[in-house]
């Protein structure tokens, strides 16, 4: 069976190119171009594993994974952050206080990011 990744990303040249290198590599994809919609969708589609930016309009990536993470129904999916802003340790320390199984810093290599999806899916 091949597991299903949520992608929500503002910046739809990299939604698409992500979306793009995760289907090559094997993984069924859904999109979502910001994080207004995302809890329905995460419920309906009950993905394996959401990858999201941190930094986005409306609903950020941390407002989401907090409201997942509370949410009996979908806290077991992993999430892992993405953000262009350079973090230091209590920023990380953040990221994981909010519930973020993981994060990366923009631009990523596709190596880096299907490692953690590999690990955080095995679990």
């Amino acid at each position: 069976m091949r597991k299903k990744i949520l992608v929500i990303d503002d910046q739809e040249d990299l939604l698409e190119l992500t979306s793009r290198l995760l289907q090559s590599s094997g993984y069924d994809v859904i999109t979502l171009a910001n994080g207004t919609n995302a809890l329905d969708l995460i419920k309906k589609e009950l993905p394996h594993l959401v990858l999201m930016d941190m930094i986005m309009p409306e609903k950020d990536g941390g407002q989401i994974c907090q409201e997942m993470k509370s949410d009996a129904a979908i806290h077991h999916i992993p999430v892992i952050l993405t953000t262009g802003q350079m973090m230091d340790k209590s920023e990380y320390s953040d990221e994981k206080s909010i519930g973020a199984d993981d994060y990366l810093m923009k631009p990523f290599e596709i190596d880096d990011l299907l490692s953690k999806i590999r690990n955080l899916l095995a679990k």
